[in-house]
């Protein structure tokens, strides 16, 4: 019985002992997930009590505090941020208005990306929840507060170019030591928009060897194993085949001493890497690619060239109009739409039917000859009568002898 005892204290004692481990992990859980979101919030860890804390996102968030405990406060806060399954969480459309006006996302919190955008588009910062401010610039950016984003499958083994942020030097790094990169060259999956340009990620140091003599160089071994998509998912990444192909073919020597592989071929990098005596010593902006684990759901941004084609179909469906106007409709099989310059040509073919007119002004100018007509009256001066009518009746008071001296 004392046995028994014994082993049901020893097993009571190990249930307790595991019970309290999973409430710790829980509230570590709880802790590393607001690290996180003020990180991406106001981009850097917040101080205080984790209640104002707390308080502070939810304002922002959704304009008021929320009920529950502090756990269950967290992870609706979290959802907003990153939950993407309803609809687009908030990093998705932040991301898709940045890199609809630079092409690129930028780094930092949202409260800092929010005022950089309002005073780019609106003009001045906006007050009201990151949600209120955020449809506002999707209605002045796209027209709508409805941004063009759909769900879609990145596959597996998808290549991304990146780079470094930091510098890396096997002097001083160690083991399980960071190294930050971002995105340099956007992704496209069936015309949607996966991985921006600026969209960041990291990987961690595995092995280090530090040059020690003239026969052993410096080596450094990363593992870069998460990039953040569109939508703010962090995506599972690793150097495989096809990444390392990848950088051979580019000659990218720099990017492959950084995961521990060697480059075959002649390069001024890589020689400046493998010096024997010397530690790698890489500076910021090395870039590489990296490959995508496994294939995961994101949402994507879909390619606005359908708008654009549209706009042009617009423009060219208005040029005709003018054409069906000034063309005769004596005949409809003369109307041609394609050759917008038809229509100009009409009116000069008219002109020579109106210069013809002047050919018909001379019978105008024949009415001169009609003149002589007029000037009959001066034989109508001797007593309004012509000399036949005054030869003949001659009026009274005058003689022959008269008439003969105006004969003369």
């Amino acid at each position: 019985m004392s046995l028994r005892k014994i082993l049901c204290g020893v097993l009571a004692a190990s249930m307790i002992f595991s019970a309290s481990n999973f409430c710790s992990a829980a509230e570590e859980s709880a802790n590393a997930k607001l690290v996180r979101i003020e990180i991406d919030t106001y981009g850097a860890e917040q101080s205080g009590a984790i209640l104002d804390r707390i308080s502070r996102l939810e304002k922002n968030y959704s304009g008021r505090n929320m009920n529950g405990n502090m756990n269950a406060r967290i992870e609706a806060i979290y959802d907003t941020l990153y939950d993407n399954n309803a609809e687009p969480g908030i990093l998705a459309k932040i991301n898709v208005l940045e890199w609809n006006i630079n092409h690129q996302v930028a780094s930092g919190g949202i409260d800092s990306r929010l005022v950089a955008l309002e005073s780019q588009i609106i003009g001045k910062s906006a007050e009201g929840t990151f949600n209120e401010r955020i449809r506002a610039l999707a209605k002045a950016t796209y027209g709508t507060e409805n941004l063009p984003i759909a769900q879609i499958q990145i596959p597996m083994n998808t290549l991304i170019k990146v780079a470094t942020t930091a510098p890396a030097s096997s002097k001083v790094l160690q083991e399980g030591d960071f190294i930050p990169i971002k995105v340099v060259s956007d992704v496209f999956v069936d015309d949607s928009l996966v991985f921006a340009s600026g969209l960041t990620g990291e990987g961690v140091v595995t092995n280090v060897r530090r040059a020690k003599h003239i026969f052993s160089n410096g080596k450094i071994e990363t593992d870069f194993y998460k990039l953040k998509s569109l939508d703010g998912q962090e995506v599972e990444i690793f150097t495989g085949v096809e990444a390392v192909d990848a950088m051979t073919a580019e000659s990218m020597s720099r990017g492959l001493s950084l995961v521990g592989q060697t480059f075959s071929g002649k390069n001024k990098d890589l020689e400046e890497v493998l010096v024997r005596g010397k530690n790698v010593d890489l500076p910021a902006g090395i870039e590489l690619y990296v490959q995508t684990k496994m294939p995961v759901v994101v949402y994507g941004l879909k390619n606005n060239a359908d708008y654009d084609l549209t706009v042009e179909n617009l423009v060219v469906e208005t040029k005709p109009q003018p054409i069906i106007e000034k063309v005769g409709a004596e005949d409809d099989t003369l109307i041609i739409i394609e050759e917008p310059t038809v229509p100009k040509e009409n009116p000069p073919q008219q002109e020579p039917a109106k210069q013809e007119q002047p050919k018909q002004e001379p019978p105008k100018q024949e009415q001169p000859k009609q003149e002589p007509p007029k000037q009959e009256p001066s034989q109508e001066s001797i007593g309004g009568l012509t000399e036949e009518e005054f030869r003949a009746v001659p009026p009274e008071g005058y003689d022959e002898e008269i008439i003969e001296i105006i004969d003369e």
